[in-house]
């Protein structure tokens, strides 16, 4: 690869097999990205990254190595639906039409390379595709809120997540991607 090439990025659908590299990478990029908050996390991360809800999940991947990670997920019966209220009205339809982007992770070591423009992309795509996109991401996080502000996603309202620790509420902000009128 030359310094003008681009490194070529595949995004695919995710196999069983790629969960211990996943498993990996999410360990690797936590201490820098504090993703997820809780961490040790109290369960395998396998049941962090797989989720009940879960209708679609890609990963990233650079040289044959795995590098990043998103998935599309149900709202409805999911830890998500505590935020359903906020992102049904603000896009004005019902909780089963809503398409959360959930999981979304990449090797911060490949920083500015395209890995999570290119996993969004895929994800939102099929969000829209099926429904109404949502997310919720933590409110100090600000590099992942400008990373959604510019591309499209508007912030409808901020609350502590259901799933923060006992006495120690982790403000979230809920984000939807407008469909196009």
């Amino acid at each position: 690869m030359t310094q003008d090439t681009k490194p070529e990025i595949i995004v695919r659908p995710r196999k069983e097999s790629d969960l211990e590299a996943l498993a990996d990478l999410l360990a690797r990029q936590q201490p820098e990205t504090h993703y997820p908050i809780e961490w040790p996390f109290p369960v395998p991360l396998r049941e962090f990254i797989v989720r009940d809800t879960e209708l679609h999940a890609w990963v990233a991947e650079l040289d044959g190595e795995v590098v990043g990670h998103v998935s599309v997920t149900r709202v409805t019966g999911g830890i998500d639906s505590t935020m359903s209220p906020e992102w049904t009205r603000a896009h004005g339809v019902d909780e089963s039409e809503l398409r959360c982007i959930s999981v979304f992770f990449t090797d911060v070591s490949k920083t500015g390379i395209g890995l999570g423009r290119r996993l969004h992309d895929v994800a939102a795509a099929q969000a829209l595709k099926e429904g109404y996109p949502v997310l919720d991401v933590v409110a100090r996080h600000e590099g992942p809120v400008r990373f959604y502000a510019n591309r499209g996603w508007k912030t409808v309202h901020t609350m502590d997540a259901s799933w923060s620790p006992p006495g120690n509420p982790i403000p979230v902000k809920l984000m939807i991607l407008p469909r196009e009128a």
